[in-house]
């Protein structure tokens, strides 16, 4: 028989869920944002291309300024001002009347508050988690703002409809106030002096194929979700979110159904496993019929929903305290640089060999991952 796991379910790690929670919830409105600009501003496809693009542009540039710091500054004030920053940009989106370029600086703020958040609270979460549970404790980190994907969405497209926009911008405020609240109840102590260490030691030989698999991924899961539905459209469908269902249905249950399953199976296979399938789905989604997108959806939840809480926990394990962190930031910027390549350079290439040979590369891509992950060597989680 294997060992029970050590316990999870610590009163810290429980509220950081739910300030993660609220925290997604607010910034999950905007993922309606290339509807409220059609609407409320009938903005070309051009326009609404270039403002969704510049809050992922900005979370990949602010990288390198916000990594260092993560493992050195109390993570209370690193959450409290990603937070107050996406207040601030929910509330400037509340009282936008044009589209004047305030609104990249808006979408600015919100790139650098999201993956500032997110990095720290996964931080957090190595600091709070049982080393033998760090895939599924990571798995719930990402659950907890996933599902707000989800349920924002459902909450603010109603609101919007009866009574317009500017409500759902002031509740999104309002989620992202009560997020900088909750960041105090942490009480996180002060943590001692480490040596500070050279931003070249992020980037050692065993971090450097993590890095790699996350930006590849990146690629396919941006290729998936920005080009099907034009691919769709054109076979006849009329309904296209099915495969968004579908995701955050596999994902979340993995993650949250069958979290400690992340930590009894061997790290390294189980990348392995999911990656391929991962680039499996990706490559599928070349041949697309309308009746698969619920389907594709499941299957792309499902390799989301394990690879990328797996990869998380061996980019920490073997890291020094002072640079997990700022290597966890740097993993999920990876994926962030990879989804804009995709948004960016394969909308261009689609009009050259169309939307299913893109579907192609990008699964090429995310394949060539396998033999990085592969030559991998596990480490033990240093205290």
């Amino acid at each position: 028989m294997s060992e029970p796991l050590p316990p999870l379910y610590r009163a810290k790690f429980v509220v950081l869920l739910l300030v993660q929670f609220v925290f997604g919830l607010g910034f999950s409105s905007f993922l309606l944002l290339p509807k409220y600009l059609t609407v409320a501003h009938a903005a070309d496809a051009s326009t609404i291309g270039r403002v969704g693009a510049t809050g992922p542009i900005v979370a990949v540039l602010a990288l390198p300024l916000i990594a260092p710091y993560i493992d050195r500054v109390r993570r209370q004030y690193l959450l409290a001002f990603s937070a107050a920053a996406m207040f601030a940009a929910a509330l400037g989106f509340a009282y936008l009347r044009e589209l004047e370029p305030s609104v990249y600086l808006l979408r600015a703020l919100q790139g650098a508050a999201f993956t500032t958040f997110m990095s720290t609270t996964s931080t957090l979460v190595v600091e709070l988690a049982p080393p033998a549970r760090l895939g599924q404790a990571l798995g719930l980190q990402g659950a907890a703002n996933l599902v707000t994907n989800a349920i924002g969405p459902a909450l603010a497209e109603p609101l919007a409809h009866s009574w317009g926009w500017q409500p759902v911008f002031l509740l999104s405020a309002l989620c992202s106030l009560l997020a900088a609240a909750g960041v105090w109840t942490l009480a996180e102590p002060p943590r001692a002096q480490r040596a500070r260490s050279r931003q070249r030691e992020m980037f050692d030989a065993r971090s450097l194929p993590f890095f790699y698999a996350s930006s590849v991924v990146g690629v396919g899961f941006g290729t998936v979700v920005t080009f099907y539905q034009p691919l769709a459209l054109e076979l006849g469908a009329v309904e296209v979110g099915g495969l968004f269902i579908g995701y955050t249905i596999t994902a979340v249950l993995v993650r949250v159904g069958f979290g400690a399953w992340l930590d009894r199976v061997q790290r390294r296979s189980l990348a392995l496993v999911s990656a391929a399938l991962y680039s499996l789905v990706v490559l599928g989604t070349a041949g697309l019929q309308p009746s698969w997108l619920m389907p594709l959806g499941l299957v792309l939840g499902l390799a989301h929903g394990t690879l990328f809480p797996v990869l998380s926990a061996l980019v920490v394990e073997g890291s020094q305290p002072e640079l997990r962190g700022a290597r966890l930031a740097y993993f999920n910027g990876s994926f962030n640089v990879g989804m804009v390549a995709s948004t960016l350079g394969f909308g261009a290439l689609a009009s050259v060999i169309g939307y299913r040979w893109i579907f192609v590369v990008a699964g090429a891509l995310s394949l060539s991952a396998l033999p990085f992950l592969a030559r991998t060597r596990p480490a033990a989680l240093q205290s």
